[in-house]
């Protein structure tokens, strides 16, 4: 099969197999995965596809991930922490909520890379435990995120206020993933075209909507 024999190829042209610790060894599983559902979808491959792009034997995979879905689990989870990580990096700076399109922004960014929304559709359509496990780490994400905001809009804020601003951030998290998930069909129905700046002109729309929401639940401007 053509898509074994240039993971094979890849393989071979890497460094003989070396002793890796376990936190090692998992992380270049993950590192190996990515690179394999850069190029295929998720049911076109299976765990000993990504186990002789790592270099690892399918026993291997299986003892830090159990199933294919596991994996893709946490390959997709990698990639939504480091959006959460991104996002609270930018919100410690000094007048990020000044410019809440720019936060949509980053969202919007991550959800441009096909292997995140590849994941997050294979996910989806298994209708497995796997995928509601994906948007509880998603919801952890906003949680914290949501705190975040709250302590920047108010440096003691209230319990009614963090549920707002929880819910706000749900509402905005959940139409961007819908953009991004359903992007074609969507702009379709519109009888138009997609285009990078139909993009910009959704992120402004969304970040305008948060704004105005928050501002008339919480009387509070943030931005222009």
């Amino acid at each position: 099969m053509a898509r074994s024999r240039r993971i094979a190829a890849r393989r071979e042209r890497r460094s003989a197999r070396r002793r890796r610790s376990p936190e090692e060894a998992r992380l270049e599983i993950l590192d190996a995965a990515d690179r394999v559902f850069v190029e295929f979808q998720p049911d076109q491959v299976g765990l000993k596809d990504v186990g002789r792009e790592a270099g690892v034997s399918h026993a291997l995979i299986t003892h830090y991930f159990g199933t294919f879905a596991g994996l893709i689990e946490a390959a997709l989870e990698r990639r939504i922490r480091v959006l959460r990580e991104t996002m609270l990096e930018r919100l410690r700076e000094a007048g990020a909520l000044a410019k809440p399109s720019e936060l949509i922004g980053i969202l919007f960014a991550a959800l441009e890379d096909p292997v995140h929304l590849r994941l997050m559709r294979w996910l989806l359509a298994s209708e497995r435990p796997s995928a509601a496990h994906a948007f509880g780490v998603q919801a952890q994400g906003l949680q914290v995120i949501s705190r975040q905001v709250a302590t920047a809009l108010d440096p003691k804020p209230s319990a009614a206020m963090i549920d707002k601003i929880e819910l706000a951030l749900l509402t905005a998290v959940a139409a961007a993933y819908g953009y991004a998930l359903a992007k074609y069909p969507l702009i379709g129905g519109l009888g138009r075209e997609a285009s990078a700046e139909l993009d910009r002109e959704v992120q402004k729309t969304l970040a305008s909507m948060l704004q105005a929401h928050i501002r008339a639940e919480l009387g509070i401007t943030i931005g222009r």
